[in-house]
């Protein structure tokens, strides 16, 4: 990245530290209603470690570093909160994040990426973001508030990260964004700053199913299913069209060359590059549908 760009982007990642840090300080009875949840759900006590999580991931970018997405994950796991890992994207799902990356793009997920969170605060699951809210007793004003107000923040330094590295936004999660969801505040923010941000950031932001479960793999599958079955109709009538102004000898001709054609469409894409251009179509396909816009 050049040099202004670093120098925005520590400062960007300066704030989101001292903001994610001060919310534990400030606010200590968040670790107490993660215990009860803990104590409800039956997971064991010793095993909370982080209320809340700044990725540490983040201190490892350098100059040097050239991030291809800003990855926005939806909050702290099992595996983020530990102190041992202290990082987003670490448990399973990372997992499959990692090796999609590799094997379909060629790229290190860990270098090609930043990765923040729709919200810092930790649960062992993004559902129990809800339990954790109906737990909360006294402090359930407090909680909502807080949620509500890390979502908005969060979305802030999505923004502001796109367009500082000029980067694609990757949103990693659509099912809580809508009326409702966990995630509907987030959901608003972005696309309230988006409105006020470049044509090319907008043009940029891009929703997908969650790598956890292999949902997103799923989604990718199916499109390039669609996009092959597409390529090869379009192929065929095209032959048949030329066929028909054709001799039978030419018509054969070309007949072969569609068939040769249908052949390639699985090495085409494979390429990275053609790959990035459907993923592309899948994730503005999600945020019209989504975010509408």
């Amino acid at each position: 990245m050049t040099a202004a760009q670093y120098a925005r982007f520590s400062e960007i990642r300066a704030e989101m530290k001292r903001y994610i840090e001060s919310m534990l300080v400030e606010r200590a009875w968040i670790l107490e209603l993660q215990r009860a949840l803990y104590r409800e759900r039956g997971y064991r006590e010793e095993d909370l470690e982080l209320p809340v999580v700044y990725n540490l991931a983040l201190d490892d970018v350098s100059p040097e570093s050239d991030p291809r997405f800003i990855v926005v994950a939806d909050n702290p796991g099992l595996q983020e909160q530990k102190f041992k890992n202290h990082r987003y994207l670490v448990g399973q799902s990372g997992k499959l994040a990692v090796s999609w990356f590799r094997t379909n793009l060629d790229m290190d997920f860990r270098i090609a990426t930043i990765i923040i969170n729709k919200t810092p605060i930790h649960t062992p699951k993004t559902a129990e973001l809800r339990i954790l809210t109906r737990l909360a007793g006294k402090w359930r004003d407090n909680l909502v508030s807080l949620l509500e107000e890390s979502q908005r923040t969060m979305a802030r330094f999505a923004i502001e990260l796109a367009e500082c590295l000029e980067c694609p936004i990757w949103v990693s999660g659509i099912g809580e964004l809508g009326n409702r969801g966990i995630f509907q505040v987030w959901a608003e923010e972005l696309r309230a700053y988006a409105a006020k941000s470049k044509a090319d950031t907008r043009a940029n932001i891009l929703l997908f199913r969650h790598f956890s479960m292999n949902q997103f793999a799923i989604e990718f599958s199916a499109a390039r299913r669609e996009e092959a079955a597409r390529k090869t109709a379009s192929a065929e009538a095209e032959a048949e069209a030329e066929a028909g102004a054709e001799v039978e000898a030419e018509a054969e001709a070309e007949a072969g060359a569609a068939a040769k054609g249908k052949s390639g469409v699985r090495a085409d894409l494979s390429d990275a590059r053609i790959t990035l251009a459907l993923l592309k179509k899948i994730g503005v396909r999600n945020r019209e549908r989504i975010l509408g816009f």
